[in-house]
């Protein structure tokens, strides 16, 4: 029973610049960003929080207010972690816009890169009255109680660091195609709920990374809060529900990179059995998504494996979806993913982004080579790699657009 379809449909992706306001921006205000979450900290723990400055990067300026749990009582919200609760929000957006109900075997599966989990220590010191409610949520997976998906999921946690998101999705399609659960809320998000002095990991070198990958002089991305939650289901039962196919998941597939680098030996392999396994024709009009990490020699590395894999699918065409945005660990490669089917079910066009001086190793990108139409090709792929040599290749093959009956558009 291996071999049942799996359609994606409905998604929905949030980061702090997605609807106002430019990186740089919240990079100059960032300190004053945090003078306030200090403060929405003081009050949900009943005590003033030391003063702290925080690394570079892109934040909320109020994880509460951006993502408000109306479900959700105030004494069982108020010690979420911001991963949490901006995973809660996104996952009950998708669970109340669409068809879920008691007779959905429903998995619920969190990929998380685990981005402010020392912030679980301050439960232990919650006092009185308030630690009968903040004990709830030591537990890893204690905030998923919360969710009100209209059945009785299970539930999953997956953590591999920037490939925490695919991973989640992987297993959530692995089960699916195998008759295992019918339905899936996967998906996550990474935040700081606490101010950190130091980076989480080297996001860049660069005193300012505002430059994109792939250019001349790109110096890496700066760290940014954000998420995405995706709702997959058996391809029958969607269309027995009325939903709306933005697209089938033709193949998921994982390997190893054999080192944080960017392998492009080991990359074009793994794209290639992809390709292969999910019967893709040498002739096809195939666009692929690279990663972007934003450096000469992961961003190099890459495009030589999109020309390397060009020999053999001569109508592939290279491309960039994630433009001013930085580095959402574990969710970073999804959120192009996102774009992509937002504007195929709003029926707009997404433009990628055009490689304006390319850094000097690539040399010069041709209309051979890149494209920035993604939305003029019926087959889509990613790339997506973790600094712990993780790698994945997801294929889409997207649908006709069609109306929308159960879904609704991306926050």
């Amino acid at each position: 029973m291996d071999d049942r379809r799996v359609v994606i449909v409905d998604c929905i992706c949030d980061y702090p610049n997605r609807e106002s306001g430019s990186p740089e921006e919240l990079i100059r205000r960032k300190d004053a960003v945090w003078e306030q979450r200090m403060q929405e900290l003081a009050h949900s723990y009943n005590r003033e929080q030391a003063e702290a400055s925080c690394f570079d990067g892109i934040f909320y300026t109020s994880v509460e207010e951006r993502f408000r749990l109306e479900h959700v009582p105030l004494e069982d919200s108020r010690f979420l972690l911001s991963s949490e609760r901006i995973t809660l929000s996104l996952m009950q957006t998708l669970a109340d816009r669409n068809k879920l109900g008691p007779k959905n075997s429903l998995l619920v599966s969190v990929g998380t890169a685990q981005t402010d989990i020392l912030s679980k220590y301050a439960l232990m010191g919650v006092e009185g009255e308030d630690f009968r409610h903040a004990v709830k949520l030591i537990d890893p997976l204690g905030y998923l109680k919360l969710l009100q998906p209209g059945c009785t999921p299970a539930v999953q946690l997956i953590s591999e660091a920037s490939t925490s998101g695919i991973s989640s999705m992987y297993s959530a399609y692995t089960k699916i195609r195998k008759g295992e659960f019918d339905t899936a809320l996967t998906g996550g998000a990474s935040a700081v709920t606490f101010p950190v002095p130091y980076e989480l990991s080297q996001f860049g070198t660069g005193a300012e990374r505002y430059t994109e990958p792939f250019e001349e002089g790109a110096s890496g991305r700066y760290f940014s809060e954000g998420g995405a939650v995706f709702l997959l289901k058996e391809r029958e039962l969607a269309l027995a529900d009325g939903d709306v196919i933005l697209a089938e998941i033709k193949d998921i597939s994982a390997g190893s990179m054999g080192n944080p680098v960017v392998n492009r030996t080991a990359v074009k392999k793994l794209v290639s059995r992809s390709l292969e396994k999910a019967g893709v024709s040498p002739e096809a009009e195939l666009f692929l998504e690279l990663y972007g990490r934003g450096n000469e020699i992961d961003d190099t590395a890459e495009f030589s494996c999109l020309k390397a894999l060009q020999k053999s699918y001569r109508n592939m065409r290279g491309g960039f979806l994630k433009e001013d945005i930085h580095y959402i660990v574990g969710y970073y490669g999804l959120t192009g993913v996102c774009r992509l089917l937002d504007t195929h079910r709003s029926h707009s066009k997404l433009s990628g982004r055009e490689i304006a001086r390319p850094n000097h190793y690539i040399g010069t990108i041709g209309r051979e080579q890149w494209s920035s139409s993604p939305g003029d090709f019926g087959l889509f792929a990613s790339v997506l790699y973790s600094m712990h040599g993780n790698c994945y290749s997801l294929l889409l093959q997207l649908e006709e657009a069609g109306a929308c009956s159960g879904g609704g558009a991306g926050r």
